[in-house]
């Protein structure tokens, strides 16, 4: 992911959300533009929190719950093919 935000294909600032077993995969911490974050719960309860505290925000998801909460929160919501395209792993 760092190297898609340094070649530009995706705006900085990056927050990747980990949760539950996924939280090992990685310590949170800020690097290049991409910030870890562990859900201290529920993923999407932390990706509606970060998309209200940055309206305009941009979050990619296919679960059309957390899409109309991010909406709700002014947020752009995209699917996974519009983030897989942009750092160009299809």
């Amino acid at each position: 992911m760092r190297a898609a935000v340094a070649a530009g294909r995706l705006a900085a600032p990056v927050a990747v959300v980990l949760e539950g077993r996924s939280r090992e995969g990685a310590e949170e911490s800020e690097l290049d533009g991409v910030r870890v974050v562990h859900a201290p719960g529920e993923g999407d309860d932390t990706i509606a929190e970060l998309a209200a505290s940055h309206p305009g925000s941009v979050v990619v998801t296919a679960d059309r719950d957390l899409a109309g909460r991010a909406r709700a929160c002014a947020a752009e919501v995209v699917g996974p093919s519009w983030l897989l395209d942009r750092i160009g792993v299809r």
